[in-house]
């Protein structure tokens, strides 16, 4: 990778060391979402939405930069003279989902490389009632249209998680297409959800699946472990 990027990202990794918090409860980072204006407070999967929100608010103010460009319906997260895109991992999960295939090779072509930043870290999940989901839907104002579409096709509700611990943060640079085909090709970087049709019929864009253990040190470029 370039060293101005590696210099880039080293200052972000700087300020997100000091600044992270070490125990994230759902409740209050969702309600902190709403209050502060994300569009993302009531998504279920909530860790990712709160970690982006949490550089939005945090870290862009103290060293600059903005959103990230938009390809197709994928925004990127951060972008100051590079771009890169934050994901929060459950260390139990064995893969992280990245974003759609087409936008991640547009912004590598367009932009001169990509990278991701990955806070790592232990969630705890909801009860046996669900009461964290309960409370989530009725701050929502109600069960939304997915929850009545997931039921009614009797697919199974997945556990919320409510907390999250972050660990670690982990750092992966694309330079080109061809750091691209050579993750597939090493097999940690797949395809997710090809064929695969959102419940209205239409076909969902095939995305990137990342095994986060499995990344070598050449794209791996930074990893921090945190106290």
């Amino acid at each position: 990778m370039k060293s101005s990027a590696y210099e880039e990202l080293i200052t972000i990794l700087d300020v997100l060391e000091t600044a992270l918090p070490r125990f994230i409860d759902g409740k209050h980072a969702i309600i902190t979402m709403r209050d502060e204006g994300s569009r993302n407070w009531r998504q279920m999967e909530w860790i990712g939405f709160w970690f982006e929100h949490f550089v939005e608010k945090e870290v862009v103010p103290n060293l600059g930069g903005s959103r990230g460009p938009t390809y197709g319906t994928t925004e990127f997260d951060l972008k100051k003279d590079f771009v890169w895109d934050l994901k929060a991992h459950p260390r139990e999960s064995k893969s992280l989902i990245l974003n759609d295939q087409e936008a991640i090779q547009k912004c590598i072509s367009m932009e001169n490389g990509l990278g991701f930043i990955v806070v790592a870290g232990d969630a705890k999940y909801d009860d046996s009632t669900q009461s964290f989901k309960k409370w989530h839907d009725s701050l929502k104002g109600g069960v939304s249209s997915y929850e009545k579409d997931r039921v009614k096709r009797g697919a199974p509700s997945r556990r919320r998680k409510i907390s999250f611990s972050p660990k670690s943060l982990h750092a992966i640079w694309f330079s080109n297409l061809a750091d691209l085909e050579e993750a597939v090709i090493q097999g940690w970087l797949k395809s997710f959800q090809t064929n695969m049709r959102n419940s209205n019929g239409k076909p969902r864009p095939s995305k990137y699946q990342l095994e986060l253990q499995a990344v070598p040190k050449t794209f791996l470029i930074a990893e921090i472990t945190l106290h």
